[in-house]
């Protein structure tokens, strides 16, 4: 007898075969129950989760000569024909490779004929979604309204390239990916049906390797028979699959998790040199943390998780050692990181980066705690380096103006630009109206730090902002903002001297700033929130990316 394949032997031969599809064959056993079966059904979904396998199986129910039981017998000369393949009123139509519009035009004509044997007439059209629109558009009529003897089952993993106009002319049937746990289940049993011998953990990686699809299991299982015999081990699976071994993604994630960069790179360079594919480490990577960030959001593994007792255990475990903002963070990053691989020659390097940034994750500073430094800052104290600093927010500036030189100093018309012998005592002054402000409102500081004094006195203070900055001085210039600065020269000189803003373009200063500019800040950085752009001035350091707070 020729050999038959496992996804062939084990096809599901009565309803209650069918696996992970209950709501499918509930409306569909009722349908057929109630004599109320449509003229065409549509049944889409990801490839090996049954629909070929249930479109056999209603043709099988409605033409069983055997019993009425609105079941299939499986006995009878049509059901075994069906099963087979070669039954005459059962046609299965491949739509990749019969496609255009005289294939539709000669089923068109077909279809007055009555059926041979059985009740019905029923045309299975297989990935439907292949048919040109001109064979979409000969097929309208007939689905629409025809003979009481036919019936139409189209089968689709791509349901969005079926024309609506076909759509709404069928009961449309979505059908689900298969938990890997009910995959599971299942290659268990073929297993002893088969005989084999397989431990959990080879079963358990099969069902995670077929991706929610029992064909692509059952494929998998004959393969592994092939290639052990009639005793299966996990070892044997991650070797013919080119797996990555669970144990070591667990490894590598758990030393990211201990911010351990050494400890990192070293496994990964140990699992590149067993033969292990880059991408395929870091797509695994992705997916442990996937399910670690399940885990602490849900609390308990998910149906979509076909894991070992130990394995859940590990699981829990690190989860506890990592909070759920740093998860979300490590995915995003492998994720970027994923993208760079597939563009880059040499593709270890964007994940030994990724994975050593990682592991220093803690070094980065996220907006919001620059925010709240910031904040920090204007309340006057901040730390650094683990170190508390205490800073004077008015940085020695002295409250009663009859106290200190300011007053002074706006007795006299005094310009930096003629060389005043009290212009350092205008930058003290400058700067103790700029700490003012920043600790009233840092949004004015930011905008008013590239400002500088052109002129001082009791009547007016003349503020210069060069070209650069044009925007700085239309957001100066309204009211709110100007009132906080008139309000810090007033508490800072006991005078309430008018304030204008002038533009300023001193060639030398432009030049200078220029020059400055192109050897110190790139282009992203002119482009910068003004927020953060102080924020490094002040902490150091370079953005990253803020991954945490994506959406």
């Amino acid at each position: 007898m020729t050999y038959q394949v496992l996804a062939q032997k084990y096809r599901p031969q009565t309803f209650d075969d069918v696996i992970g599809q209950d709501a499918v064959i509930r409306t569909l056993r009722n349908s057929v129950q109630n004599q109320r079966v449509a003229n065409a059904y549509l049944f889409s979904g990801p490839r090996g989760v049954g629909k070929t396998s249930l479109a056999r199986l209603v043709s099988k129910t409605l033409n069983c000569i055997s019993s009425g039981k609105q079941k299939p017998c499986n006995k009878c000369d049509s059901c075994l024909e069906i099963s087979r393949g070669n039954n005459i009123d059962v046609l299965e139509i491949d739509g990749a490779s019969n496609n255009g519009v005289d294939e539709i035009r000669t089923l068109r004509e077909n279809v007055k004929f009555s059926p041979s044997k059985g009740k019905f007439k029923i045309y299975i059209i297989d990935e439907v979604h292949m048919l040109s629109q001109g064979a979409f558009n000969a097929l309208l009529k007939t689905l629409e309204e025809p003979p009481a003897h036919v019936k139409f089952i189209f089968a689709t993993t791509e349901p969005h390239k079926v024309l609506p106009t076909i759509v709404s002319r069928c009961q449309k049937f979505d059908f689900k990916r298969i938990s890997p746990s009910k995959i599971l289940d299942c290659v268990v049993d073929v297993s002893k049906k088969e005989g084999i011998s397989i431990d959990e953990k080879a079963s358990s990686l099969i069902a995670r390797a077929s991706d929610g699809s029992l064909r692509d299991a059952l494929v998998i299982l004959d393969q592994m028979i092939s290639f052990s015999g009639d005793k299966i081990s996990s070892d044997d699976v991650i070797d013919l699959l080119g797996i990555v071994e669970r144990d070591s993604i667990a490894q590598l994630a758990d030393l990211v998790i201990k911010n351990d960069p050494a400890g990192a790179a070293k496994t990964l360079d140990i699992m590149i040199n067993d033969g292990k594919d880059p991408l395929f480490i870091a797509n695994s990577l992705i997916g442990y943390y996937r399910d670690i960030m399940i885990l602490k959001t849900a609390g308990e593994a998910t149906s979509d998780m076909a894991f070992t007792d130990e394995e859940i255990k590990t699981l829990k475990a690190q989860s506890k050692k990592v909070t759920l903002e740093e998860v979300l963070y490590i995915l995003q990053s492998l994720s970027q990181c994923l993208i760079l691989m597939k563009g880059a020659m040499f593709v270890r390097a964007p994940l030994e980066i990724t994975l050593i940034r990682l592991t220093k994750r803690g070094t980065i500073m996220r907006l919001s705690e620059v925010l709240d430094k910031l904040e920090n800052i204007e309340e006057g104290s901040y730390s650094v380096q683990d170190r508390s600093v205490e800073i004077d927010p008015l940085d020695n500036v002295i409250e009663d103006p009859k106290d200190n030189k300011a007053a002074d100093i706006i007795e006299k018309d005094v310009s930096p630009e003629r060389g005043d012998t009290d212009f350092k005592s205008i930058e003290t002054l400058w700067k103790s109206v700029l700490n003012y402000i920043r600790k009233k409102k840092m949004s004015v500081y930011t905008f008013l730090a590239p400002a500088k004094p052109i002129e001082i006195t009791k009547e007016k203070v003349v503020i210069g902002i060069d070209e650069d900055h044009k925007f700085n001085k239309e957001v100066l210039e309204s009211n709110g903002n100007k009132d906080i600065i008139e309000e810090a020269m007033n508490k800072i000189t006991g005078g309430l001297p008018r304030i204008k803003f002038v533009l300023t373009d001193n060639p030398e200063t432009v030049k200078k700033e220029k020059t400055d500019k192109a050897k110190k800040v790139s282009r992203s950085r002119k482009e910068m929130n003004p927020i953060i752009e102080k924020a490094m001035d002040v902490f150091g350091g370079s953005v990253v990316r803020d991954l945490m707070e994506e959406d």
